[in-house]
């Protein structure tokens, strides 16, 4: 064996001994391609809110050279995280938080892991190293698919194959220089699955563009502020994420594992009863999700969550709970509590009897709201009521 494949054995073998089970390398060069697709997502406004997600960011992103100074090999690594998990049967409207929320932050099990073989290849290999996952300024799938990993489907996701797109990935960029992978020879062809299943059109019709406008992951997680109302009704019961464009793929065996911290611990951690959601305070939120990704969210954004999936799953059962979100000390809460009071009643979701309770609830509320955007939220909400008998 030459010096440089013992080094890429060692490498491999280092990631191995960490639990990785799948190792490719690329080369340290800048991601151009990449760079002027993030560029005119940038300007087209499909980063949405996300200010950190600047050119000057995008051209950092995009060049591992300035991620790690003299850095000539980025090694990728990736768990696996596809497992289901049975949903209770017993009746109580439920959300959905994508599966790889389900168990422990994806971020803590990478940082950890990472940062030994990052210590490895300084201390026994000799070279610089430097890790991230995916909040580092790095991008982590354009790498993956130029090791061979896989490929980045129209969905954007990477697909791996027998694996397909339920993996996260970490990196390391290191000076040490190995022979490459290949990228591999594959795409989606004229595979549209994901484009059709995404409830709201996030994906663009060619594929390859994903605008966060318009996508629940990013409005479930990311958006601090009222979520688009044309848009609520689309998103189901998701209340943490969404996988509707991951699970339509057709790529991967249909038995995805999970790496065991992946796993939820209960199927509440996967799909949680709505109703006791709106009922958090800040105290119980950050007991119960500490160490989850869903402390992302922040409090207010999951009850907001938890509001929308009411609206379109929600019955009988739900509307006191809802009701009582209409005095949340959250306006931000207030509003989608009256905007799903409003959906469940347009739904055909509530007895006579129970929409007279939610309009007199949110008549109640209107004499009382200083908040103007809730007083708007109130208003369409009656208005919904009463166009729906």
């Amino acid at each position: 064996m030459t010096g440089t494949t013992e080094l890429k054995a060692r490498l491999t073998g280092l990631a191995a001994e960490q639990g990785f089970p799948l190792v490719r390398f690329a080369p340290a060069a800048p991601l151009l391609g990449a760079r002027a697709a993030a560029q005119a997502g940038l300007e087209a406004g499909h980063f949405a809110e996300m200010g950190w997600m600047t050119e000057e960011w995008v051209h950092r992103a995009t060049d591992p050279g300035r991620f790690l100074a003299g850095a000539r090999t980025v090694m990728m690594v990736a768990l696996p995280y596809g497992a289901t998990t049975p949903e209770p049967a017993d009746g109580q409207a439920r959300g959905r938080i994508a599966r790889y929320a389900r168990g422990r932050d994806y971020h803590r099990v990478f940082e950890k892991k990472l940062r030994r073989v990052a210590k490895a290849i300084r201390e026994e290999l000799g070279g610089a190293a430097r890790a991230t996952v995916d909040y580092g300024p790095l991008l982590e799938r354009p790498l993956a698919a130029l090791s061979g990993m896989g490929w980045q489907g129209k969905s954007t996701m990477l697909l791996v194959p027998g694996v397909g797109p339920w993996v996260l990935l970490g990196a390391v960029a290191t000076d040490i220089e190995v022979e490459p992978d290949a990228a591999l020879q594959k795409s989606c062809g004229s595979c549209t699955r994901c484009i059709v299943a995404c409830p709201t059109g996030a994906i663009s019709p060619e594929g390859g563009v994903v605008d966060a406008r318009r996508c629940i992951s990013y409005h479930t997680i990311e958006n601090r502020g009222a979520i688009p109302r044309d848009l609520r009704s689309r998103f189901g019961n998701w209340i943490f994420g969404c996988d509707d464009c991951l699970i339509s793929c057709p790529v991967g065996r249909g038995d995805e594992p999970s790496y065991p911290d992946f796993l939820p611990r209960s199927p509440d951690d996967a799909t949680p009863a709505l109703s006791p959601l709106l009922a958090l305070d800040e105290a119980t939120f950050r007991a119960t999700y500490s160490g989850r990704p869903i402390m992302r969210a922040k409090r207010d954004g999951l009850v907001r969550n938890a509001c929308i999936a009411i609206g379109n799953v929600g019955g009988p059962a739900e509307l006191e709970p809802l009701i009582g979100a209409l005095d949340d000390r959250s306006p931000l809460v207030r509003g989608h509590a009256a905007w799903a009071v409003g959906r469940m009643c347009e739904r055909g979701a509530l007895e006579a009897n129970e929409v007279t309770r939610a309009e007199a609830a949110l008549e109640v509320r209107q004499g009382i709201e200083a908040d103007a955007e809730v007083c708007e939220e109130l208003d369409q909400a009656i208005r919904v009521i009463q166009a729906s008998r």
